[in-house]
């Protein structure tokens, strides 16, 4: 009886980490052509520094080269890696269809928020300078259950795809560890298309 329990609760666990993520991909926000021949989903965070790297000196040519080209269909996803990266994915995912220019917005200045004790605020000032409705916004990141979903799902991907360090690439289903530089993500993207 005792070990049917114990069966009962993990199938309900895995039915429900697989829903968790189910439910992230069907809300997410990608870039790229959907008919992309690569799919490249990014597990980052928003303090870490490989990750502010990527974003910096990689992110510009990748995405010039391959996401606008319709070579790649981009996801990022939030695997944060302190406090602070987890509100700042909360903010970036209050922000609906302003997602990526949130992301690009928290990765370019992530030394004045990060440690900022007024946080909300600052992410008030992002939202609205890049149109999105402040009311909505502000509820948005007043809602604890954001963060918890975060974190739930960082869990979740943790189990299945081992996601250890950030960032961390699924290239149309191979897991990549590790920053990568523009010639190396080039290299990996090529070896997809092959």
């Amino acid at each position: 009886m005792k070990i049917c329990k114990i069966s009962m609760r993990l199938l309900i666990y895995i039915v429900v980490s697989h829903l968790m993520v189910s439910i992230a991909v069907s809300d997410e926000i990608s870039l790229g052509s959907a008919q992309a021949p690569v799919t490249i989903i990014e597990y980052g965070s928003l303090t870490c520094g490989n990750c502010l790297r990527f974003h910096k000196y990689t992110y510009p040519q990748f995405k010039k080269h391959y996401i606008d080209t319709g070579i790649v269909r981009f996801t990022y996803r939030h695997f944060p890696t302190g406090a602070s990266a987890v509100y700042g994915a909360r903010a970036a995912n209050c922000s609906g269809d302003k997602y990526y220019e949130m992301l690009d917005k928290l990765f370019s200045t992530v030394g004045s928020w990060a440690r900022s004790e007024n946080m909300d605020d600052i992410f008030i000032q992002y939202a609205s300078s890049l149109g999105v409705n402040s009311e909505a916004f502000r509820a948005c990141i007043r809602d604890e259950k954001h963060v918890d979903d975060i974190l739930e799902q960082q869990k979740t991907l943790l189990k299945q795809l081992d996601v250890t360090v950030t960032p961390t690439f699924l290239i149309n289903g191979k897991v990549v560890h590790g920053k990568r530089t523009f010639a190396e993500m080039k290299a990996l993207i090529t070896e997809a298309l092959n």
